[in-house]
Formats: structure tokens, C-alpha cells, sequence
């Protein structure tokens, strides 16, 4: 092949989240702080007629849902809302909508920290005996500096590790709903209900109160670029979501109805708050709703389940504020980079890779929100009255966990309703793009979407509605002030999933070089040219671009070329050794994904690996977490070399008999190498120097074996060796042989090693290189599968 190398790499995203992943992203960002503390307070506004809020609130969050997924399967990028906004409209009047988002985000996270905050001051302080003059907002705030930090040097969460997060969730959830529907009372629930379902305002209240529990769709719209197939996978999560949360939150509610209208609760909680009859108990609940789920759990579970609950509860607000961080961050990363914010937002840190600066504007304006609505003007938990609530023209605001909601709820319901605006304008604009998901019924659905998006915003408390119009006023006054002189032609960066100037050559055998390190470059493309060449196949070379999570993988496009000068120079070589190459440059939150999705993608037939040789001291490693992790998934033949002291000049290859197809992949490699340099293959095995007759004689038979498994071209010796060791005795060996290449003894499992401990010690204690294989099974192929279906 001949041209420019440097415009025959493609450049890709590494999608690594499946169905399950992106439900738990939905479910996990959904089950929070909404259902511990706002169904409390739903109840204690509505009675039973939460259930009919909430109901109400789910139905207008999936009007708008629709919209996210037809944007999602269009757009798979990260910046939410303000991307699809920004991605149709040509105007920089889209900037208001990033604006109320980037106010919007910060806000959610404060109320999970503001709730964090309530629930660790009622009910750890006194487990903990943490004095009480130890004032309640400090566990929030200490929260809120670690997941700052996290946010600022980056962390690698699995799907697997959210997958088991939101289902420990979920566990608890279920744990409350078995100890509170054992006392259900249907009089109890219909009486409530119609107690409260003539109050229309104040249904509409709570549904704009609680809303916010709904706005989890969105964190699955917002990672569709690490979706698997979008267009079909988020929609599918977002509506499965959707559903199973509301089902949850009305049980949870039918659960409190029951509790509060129980007189041996009200006793029980009388008892616990230091109250001194159930009527005060009642007017605890009313006053305090947020904590109902709390103190019905220990009604219900007692003290041990109880605790189990409060903890569950308080990680669950932890997992979402972190996740809206990194959602809020990237909504201003995606600002920056079309000037509605100053340039500085989209810098990543020179070694983290991570927005700092936007994640640290993202923990300001949360440590803003906390002590102007919580600390300042908000009242501490459990205390009755209005003496701190804000008194101005005869009016009276009270600020609050309600207020802090209601707020998050204005500013992200006004970029909603533009969102469902752009669905209309998208179809007249784009009426023939590739859309992987539809909204039905367009204009109808979105016109829908709009009125009740408006209808919620106008049920928003007077105290937030009012802060929402200041705080939308201050953000058009910011951009005429100072960002409408600085705005100009801003480049498009869309990121399309795969940017292709080169298809593979469409061979029958295709083997994957992750090249990680420039100086190993030809030594492993060397290795897989002689083995491509021997099958008629060619070489895929691939490189990744590693961020970390806080950081949109779109971003990781800055980095692309200097992984590209690797890959032009590793598809030189196989260029000049005539062999078929094409190269691949991903961009992925783990390498080994990157290095995954590049195998299936491409269908190989096996994947050659580097090892520097370095030793490992823990167990459950044993040539590092990538390889170890591709060796163990991979859906194909697992080539290992170590590329420390690598010689040119192949005159002699050592081989192992060992048995099994592992060995018989390892002579193929062999074969492969020694034809190319004219090497000559020198089989051994290994029995102890006092071995009887019949072990040497099975031993010989054994080298006759793996001889015949050799190419009929190949020069070939085999050897007997004596040895106490076989372990030691090869390694021994292997200081006349320019090159070893030995298959894995054994599979691994969570006690043993991957490869078998006889190759292991012989790839690190080796004095020439080694390379050692597996072969692929379909059977693990099949688990492998199924395991990442399940991230």
C-alpha cells in the first residue's frame, strides 16, 4: 500500500456502555435524594395525592424524554440539552439555554448536599454523638469538597461498578417497601386520597416540587456518546427508566400514607422526637416531611434496618450530586467551545485531562446555592417558625430544601421547553437525517411537551420563581456585558462516531497491535507482519486517546495526532513488509474498552499485546489491569510479548511442549516468526533427571507431537530437558534462544492466574523475549458477551 499513512487512520469513540448500563445511569441518577427526602415532603403536602404528582410530573418529564432521545440518536455528544438547542438553532440566543442549565445542574447538586446535610444532622449526629453545636451544613460541605476533588483528578468507574451501585439502590428501596407494605391500609390511602385530590394548586405544587426526580433521562441523553447504539439503547433506557422509577416512587408513597395515618407509628414517633402527644407527632410530619421515609423505615425495619436505610440513603444523595457535577461541568465545557462562555472553561488540566475550571465554577455556584438557601436564609433542620426567612416590600420568601428544589426545577424546566422547540424546528431544518429514534405525533407530542413544562413552571413556589427570573436576567445581562463583544464565527466540532478515510483490506485473518508505548512500535507490528503475512491476513494497528471520566470523550480529539504519528510509523513498517494494515486511533475511559471494542469491531482474529516486563506483586495481576483485562474478555486469540530487550536478528526460537490448543497456537507463532527470519524452532520438554523409561518415552512422544504441529518449511529441533523445575529449567533454557514462545497452561479463574503459573514465571524471569498465547474460546467468548451487555 502506498499514500499518505497519515490519512489512513480513522478516529473513534469508544462506545463501552450497553442496555443495562445506561438503565443504571437512569435509575441510579433517579433514586437519590428525590425518593428519601421529597417523598416525604410530597406526602406531607398532599397526602396520598403525591402518588398522582408524581404521576403527573413522570408524565410530562417523558413528553420531553422523547425529545431527548430522537436528540440523542442524532447528536451523540455530550452537553445535554444545550447541545441538541445549539446543534439547531443558528442563533446565539441558544446561549440562555446553556445558561439556565449551567445554574440548573449546580442547583440539583446542592439539594442532594442540602439533603445530605438534613438527614446525616437527624439521624447520625446523635448515632455518632457528634456534638450539636457542630453545625449541620459541615457534612455537606465536606461532601461537597471531596467530590470536587474526585472531579478534579479524575476517576475510572465502571459500568460494572454502577450496575452494582444502583442495583444496592434498588435492594434497599425494595428492603423498606417489604417492611412498610405488610402494614398496608387500604382505608388509610383512599381516605387520604380523597382528602387531598380536590387541591389542584397544590398537587401542582408538589408535581413541580418533584419533578427533579425525573430529570434522569437526561444523564442518559448526556453519555450517548459512550452508548451502544444510541438510537436504539437510549431510548430504551430512558422509557424503561422512567417507568420502573414511578412504579418505585408510589409505592415508597403508598408507604408513608400508610405510616403517618398509623397511631402506633405517631406514638412511635412521639416517643423518638422527644414529642409529647400524636397530634404533635402529626404536626412534626407536616412540618418535616423530608425525614417521613427515614423515621418510617425505623417504625418499620427496626434500629438495624433502620441504619441500613439512612446509610444506603446517604450514599445514594453522594452518587447523584457526584453524578451532576460531571454532568454540569460538561454543559460548560460544551459552552466554552461554541463562546458562550470565556475560552478558559474548556481548558483540561496539562496532567489530569480533566475541566477543572469548568468543575471548579460547577463547585462554587453549589457552595453558593448551600449557604444562600440553607445556611443563610434557610432555616436548620428541625426548627420551627420564619425568623429566617427573607422579609422585602411586605412580602415574605422562605428559602429552603423546597425553595433549593423548586429552583432547580424553574431553571431546567425553562430549557426543556426550548428543547421540545428545537424537536419541531429539527424536522423542518433536517427533514431527511438518519434519526435512530423519532418523537411521534410531531408537532402535536412537543407542542404537549411545551404547555406542560409551562404549566410546571407556573406551579413553581412564588420564592423560586422570582430567584429564577433574577438569576435568568443576571445571565442576559453577562452576555451583553461580556461575552456578546467576545463571541464570533465559533467552529463546529461535531463528533461523529467515526471519522473513516480507510477500511480494513477485508481479510480472512485479522490480527489488532495496541500500540501504547512509540518504542515498541517495531517490534510488535514486526511480530504481527510475520503472522499476517503467514495467514494471508493483514495488520490492524490501533492507539488510545485515555480520558478520564469527568472529561466528554469528544474532547480527547486534541490529543488524536500525536497518536497518529505513532500509528503512521507502525503502518510503515507493515507497509515495507507488504502486508495489509489500516490503523485506528479510539477514544476511550479505559483502554481496555478501547482495545475491545476495536476487536469486535473488526471481527479479529486475534489481538498481540506488549509487556514491559515489569513485575507485579499483587495476585489478581499478572502483566497489568489492560492486559490482564483484554486476555480475560477478548473474544479472540490473546498474543503477549514481552518487548524488553527485543533482538532484530531471530536465529533461534525456543518452544515448550506443553499439549493442548494453547501450544498449538504457540507453534503456529513460532512457525510464523521462523520463516520470516529463517530461524530454526527448537522444541523442549521437560522431566526430572531421575525420570523412569516410560516418562522419557512419553516426554519423546510429546516433542514428536508438537514437532509435527510446525510447518513443513521450518527448521526444527526438539530436546529433552532434565530438570527438578520445569519452571526453572526453561527459564534456564532460554538464554540461548533469541526468542520463547509458550502457550498458557491452564484458564484463569478468581483464584488463579490467567496464563497458568508456568508461563508467568518463565515471561518474567526469561533472559531473552517471550511470547506467550491463548487461544480464544467460545465459550468465554459467550461470557464476555453477556458481561458486557450487563456494563
Amino acid at each position: 500500500m502506498s499514500g499518505d499513512t497519515a490519512s489512513d487512520v480513522e478516529t473513534e469513540l469508544s462506545r463501552d456502555i450497553g442496555i443495562v448500563g445506561a438503565v443504571a445511569i437512569g435509575v441510579g441518577t433517579m433514586i437519590a435524594a428525590g425518593i428519601f427526602v421529597l417523598s416525604g415532603l410530597a406526602v406531607a403536602n398532599v397526602g396520598a395525592a403525591a402518588i398522582v404528582a408524581f404521576l403527573l410530573a413522570a408524565i410530562v418529564a417523558s413528553f420531553t424524554a422523547f425529545a431527548y432521545a430522537e436528540f440523542a440518536s442524532i447528536y451523540p455528544e455530550s452537553g445535554g440539552g444545550y447541545m441538541y438547542v445549539a446543534n439547531v438553532f443558528d442563533t446565539d440566543l441558544t446561549y440562555i439555554v446553556g445558561w439556565s442549565m449551567i445554574l440548573g445542574y449546580p442547583a440539583s447538586a446542592a439539594f442532594y448536599l442540602a439533603s445530605f446535610s438534613d438527614w446525616f444532622y437527624r439521624f447520625m449526629y446523635p448515632a455518632l454523638s457528634v456534638p450539636d453545636a457542630l453545625p449541620f451544613w459541615i457534612p455537606g460541605l465536606l461532601i461537597l469538597a471531596l467530590l470536587v476533588a474526585v472531579n478534579l483528578k479524575g476517576t475510572e468507574e465502571t459500568g460494572m461498578v454502577q450496575i452494582l451501585i444502583t442495583g444496592l439502590k434498588v435492594a434497599l428501596i425494595g428492603l423498606f417497601l417489604y417492611g412498610g407494605l405488610q402494614a398496608f391500609d387500604a382505608a388509610a390511602v383512599t381516605a387520604s386520597l380523597a382528602e387531598n385530590i380536590t387541591h389542584v394548586r397544590d398537587i401542582g405544587l408538589t408535581s413541580a416540587l418533584v419533578f427533579i426526580t425525573f430529570f434522569g433521562f437526561e444523564a442518559i441523553a448526556t453519555n450517548a456518546e459512550e452508548i451502544k447504539d444510541p438510537g436504539r439503547t437510549v431510548p430504551r433506557a430512558i422509557f424503561f427508566s422512567m417507568g420502573f422509577v414511578t412504579v418505585v416512587y408510589a409505592l415508597v408513597v403508598l408507604v408513608i400514607v400508610i405510616a403517618i395515618h398509623d397511631p402506633q407509628f405517631l406514638t412511635f414517633l412521639a416517643e423518638k422526637a422527644g414529642l409529647s402527644s400524636t397530634a404533635a407527632a402529626e404536626q412534626f410530619i407536616a412540618n418535616n416531611g423530608e425525614i417521613a421515609m427515614g423515621r418510617a423505615a425505623q417504625y418499620y425495619l427496626g434500629d438495624v434496618g433502620f441504619y441500613v436505610i439512612i446509610v444506603g440513603a446517604l450514599l445514594s444523595m453522594l452518587s447523584a450530586a457526584n453524578a451532576t457535577i460531571l454532568a454540569g461541568s460538561r454543559v460548560k465545557l460544551a459552552m466554552a467551545r461554541r463562546d458562550h462562555l470565556p475560552s478558559q472553561f474548556e481548558d483540561l488540566h496539562p496532567s489530569l485531562n480533566t475541566p477543572y475550571k469548568s468543575v471548579l465554577l460547577t463547585g462554587g455556584l453549589i457552595l453558593f446555592y448551600i449557604v444562600a438557601f440553607t445556611v443563610v436564609f434557610g432555616s436548620p433542620p428541625g426548627s420551627e417558625g420564619d425568623a429566617s426567612a427573607i422579609h422585602l416590600a411586605g412580602l415574605t420568601f422562605h428559602l429552603g430544601l423546597e425553595a433549593l428544589t423548586h429552583f432547580a426545577d424553574f431553571m431546567l424546566l425553562g430549557g426543556l421547553v426550548v428543547v421540545n422547540l428545537a424537536v419541531v424546528r429539527s424536522r423542518q431544518k433536517h427533514p431527511d437525517i438518519d434519526r435512530g429514534f423519532e418523537v411521534p405525533f410531531v408537532p402535536w407530542l412537543p407542542a404537549i411537551a411545551i404547555v406542560a413544562n409551562c404549566v410546571l413552571l407556573l406551579n413553581v413556589s412564588p420564592t423560586s420563581f422570582l430567584i429564577g427570573v433574577v438569576a435568568e436576567v443576571i445571565g442576559v445581562a453577562f452576555w451583553f456585558g461580556v461575552l456578546s463583544g467576545e463571541s464570533g464565527e465559533h467552529a463546529e466540532r461535531e463528533t461523529p462516531t467515526v471519522v473513516s478515510e480507510r477500511q480494513p483490506a477485508d481479510r480472512d485473518y485479522r490480527i489488532v497491535v495496541p500500540i501504547a508505548n512509540p518504542d515498541h512500535v517495531e517490534q510488535l507490528v514486526g511480530t504481527a507482519d510475520d503472522i499476517a503475512k503467514a495467514r494471508d491476513g493483514e495488520v490492524i494497528v490501533t492507539s488510545a486517546v485515555v480520558l478520564p471520566d469527568q472529561t466528554p470523550l469528544s474532547e480527547g480529539r486534541q490529543f488524536v495526532d500525536e497518536k497518529r504519528d505513532v500509528l503512521d510509523s507502525a503502518m510503515a513498517i507493515a507497509e515495507n513488509a507488504d502486508v495489509p494494515v489500516s490503523g485506528v486511533v479510539r477514544i476511550a475511559h479505559d483502554p481496555a474498552e478501547a482495545i475491545l471494542n476495536t476487536v469486535d469491531q473488526y471481527d479479529a482474529d486475534a489481538v498481540l499485546m506488549g509487556w514491559s516486563g515489569d513485575s507485579n506483586r499483587r495476585r489478581d495481576v499478572v502483566f497489568g489491569s489492560t492486559v490482564d483485562d483484554v486476555a480475560e474478555r477478548a473474544d479472540c486469540d490473546v498474543l503477549v510479548e514481552e518487548t524488553t530487550g527485543y533482538r532484530a536478528d531471530v536465529d533461534e526460537i525456543l518452544l515448550p511442549a506443553a499439549g493442548g490448543v494453547n501450544a498449538a497456537l504457540s507453534a503456529e507463532v513460532a512457525s510464523a516468526i521462523a520463516r520470516t527470519d529463517g530461524a530454526t524452532v527448537r522444541v523442549v520438554h521437560v522431566v526430572e533427571a531421575d525420570a523412569d523409561e516410560a516418562t522419557r518415552r512419553e516426554g519423546e512422544e510429546r516433542l514428536a507431537s508438537a514437532r509435527e504441529t510446525l510447518d513443513d518449511d521450518v527448521t526444527v529441533e526438539t530436546t529433552l530437558l532434565e530438570g527438578a523445575d520445569v519452571a526453572d529449567t526453561i527459564v534456564d533454557a532460554t538464554s540461548e534462544a533469541d526468542l520463547t514462545v509458550l502457550g498458557a497452561t491452564r484458564e484463569g479463574t478468581v483464584e488463579q492466574f490467567l496464563f497458568g503459573s508456568i508461563p508467568e514465571s518463565v515471561a518474567k524471569r526469561s533472559e531473552s523475549p517471550v511470547i506467550v498465547t491463548k487461544r480464544s474460546e467460545g465459550v468465554r467468548g459467550r461470557l464476555r458477551r453477556l458481561r458486557d451487555l450487563l456494563r
